[in-house]
């Protein structure tokens, strides 16, 4: 049997974060949504009172996520932060401090969707930063949720992002 086509993804499934050097990845198993815009760059060219050309190349990715109860690897990952542990179960601490002036990572996004069938599709964003600072509050009776919003380009290897459909169903990449 081929890949379904077409395919008709259902929901998310799966959201990880790496490092851009693939050596740290954390999984984000309680993540709503990852939601990508394609960015242009349009160029037009008019004469004799009409336009005559148009030319138009992929610059970027727009991406944007919501995760419930993310984890401060994650977070440390996202955000280039250090992440320290101290002690152990059931006594260990973790802190990841902020402080300013902080230039923020490159890092990896990968997606997965169910397909409607045994299939999936996979969402590689190769090379993101986040480009607004995660909202997120702490309220009763709801899980912390925030949002964060970012561009991926070109990472010069294997280009801005790639959208993979398996015929049967396949884990994410680990790096």
């Amino acid at each position: 049997m081929s890949a379904p086509n077409p395919s008709f993804p259902f929901g998310l499934q799966e959201i990880v974060v790496t490092n851009i050097g693939g050596t740290v990845q954390a999984a984000l198993p309680a993540a709503n949504r990852l939601m990508v815009k394609e960015r242009y760059q349009t160029g037009e060219a008019e004469g004799d009172d009409a336009l005559q050309a148009i030319a138009s190349t992929l610059l970027a990715v727009d991406w944007e996520m919501e995760v419930k109860g993310i984890s401060l690897e994650a977070k440390a990952i996202i955000t280039g932060r250090t992440l320290i542990t101290t002690g152990t179960t059931p006594t260990e601490v973790k802190t990841m401090t902020a402080s300013g002036g902080t230039r923020l990572p490159y890092f990896k996004i990968y997606g997965k969707s169910l397909g409607d069938g045994i299939d999936d599709i996979h969402m590689l964003l190769f090379k993101c930063k986040c480009t607004e600072g995660a909202e997120e509050t702490l309220q009763y009776g709801e899980f912390a949720g925030p949002t964060y919003k970012g561009i991926a380009v070109d990472d010069g290897v294997n280009g801005v992002f790639d959208v993979v459909l398996n015929e049967t169903a396949d884990d994410l990449p680990s790096s």
